[in-house]
């Protein structure tokens, strides 16, 4: 198994810095992604270390030696793209077969690894049909299966899901998850799609604008955003302005709120909090700590969650609640923001 690391990378076109400055490590074995918007560099942030792109500044290792010497056919990498790239006039097996054919393997060796391939990406029996005769995720595992064939030290996938419907996407993630973890390749995941990172990856790295902003689990990212932009990305839409009474209590426009985590500001400090929607609780009654009074001002109904808007003040916040009641427009009710799900993070 590989461990890939990236030293303080960077890549300008002209004078545009697409990449900056990023740092990374991925252990062997693992599966991380980098996650952000369109043009944040994280695609080409691949394509360097696939060597498809020379790197303006800074390193790419594989097990601690550089491989910025090595030309991309001698990198031992395996790519899956946005985009099949299947051979239309050949069979599956053919596409499959295509790498090690160019390699000069001998017949029996190839038909051994794609009979292997073919049993763990599930195609048994597709061997003969071509790729006008399959569905969207047949196609896509095909794509893997060429690209696992050759038995690579690093897969790199680029957006590969985008193209399917939301069920096949759901399908392939498991599957790529499964078949990860089957094979232990390392590998590195870019995609825009905040779920399919958290469903995926073992790790997430959020870039923004070229920059590597926040590395850590699922957990950390969805639930410990290091600022606002990442938490808005991550979908925690709701940011609570206050300064802090003491290590574990926030004054807010709402009143006080307690935390359970001890932020790294002095006591005073203005900081903002973040809470998801999905972590507020909707009641109408007074049942502890971290409760305000607010109104309904918008209620849809998602199946099986209503998200609602609700108003406190000057303060407006999302809420997805699961429950089976529903609450109208107009009506007051009381909020309760869990403690464990505040997050704090500077104002600036």
């Amino acid at each position: 198994m590989t461990e890939l690391e990236i030293n303080n990378l960077v890549k300008r076109f002209g004078e545009v810095e697409a990449v900056k400055g990023v740092n990374l490590k991925v252990k062997a074995g693992s599966l991380v992604a980098l996650l952000g918007p369109s043009g944040c560099g994280k695609t080409t942030t691949l394509r360097m270390i696939a060597g498809l792109e020379q790197p303006s500044k800074g390193d790419i290792l594989f097990n601690g030696s550089s491989v910025l010497a090595i030309p991309p056919e001698k990198r031992n990498i395996g790519m899956v793209f946005q985009r099949y790239v299947l051979f239309p006039h050949m069979s599956v097996e053919k596409n499959v077969s295509f790498g090690l054919r160019m390699q000069g393997m001998d017949k029996a060796e190839i038909n051994r690894r794609v009979a292997e391939v073919m049993k763990i990406v599930q195609l048994e029996g597709f061997e003969k049909r071509f790729p006008s005769q399959l569905s969207g995720g047949q196609q896509q595992r095909v794509a893997i299966a060429r690209t696992v064939v050759t038995n690579p030290q690093l897969m790199l996938m680029d957006e590969p899901l985008s193209n399917l419907d939301a069920k096949l996407r759901e399908e392939m993630r498991s599957f790529i998850t499964d078949l990860q973890k089957r094979l232990g390749i390392t590998t590195l995941f870019v995609t825009h799609d905040q779920i399919e990172a958290i469903e995926l990856a073992d790790q997430i790295g959020v870039m923004f604008k070229g920059e590597l902003v926040q590395f850590g689990t699922p957990e950390d990212i969805f639930n410990r955003p290091i600022n606002p932009k990442v938490a808005d990305f991550m979908g925690a839409t709701n940011l609570i302005s206050g300064h802090l009474k003491s290590k574990t209590r926030l004054e807010t426009e709402v009143g006080s709120l307690d935390l359970a985590q001890q932020p790294s500001q002095v006591e005073g400090s203005k900081v903002i909090a973040t809470i998801r929607p999905e972590h507020i609780d909707l009641n109408t009654e007074t049942k502890g700590p971290n409760q305000f009074k607010a109104l309904i001002k918008e209620a849809v109904y998602y199946g099986g969650i209503v998200s609602y808007k609700v108003q406190s003040g000057l303060l407006s916040l999302n809420v997805k609640d699961r429950s089976t009641r529903r609450f109208k427009v107009g009506e007051e009710v009381m909020l309760e923001l869990a403690k464990e799900h505040l997050w704090v993070f500077p104002e600036n």
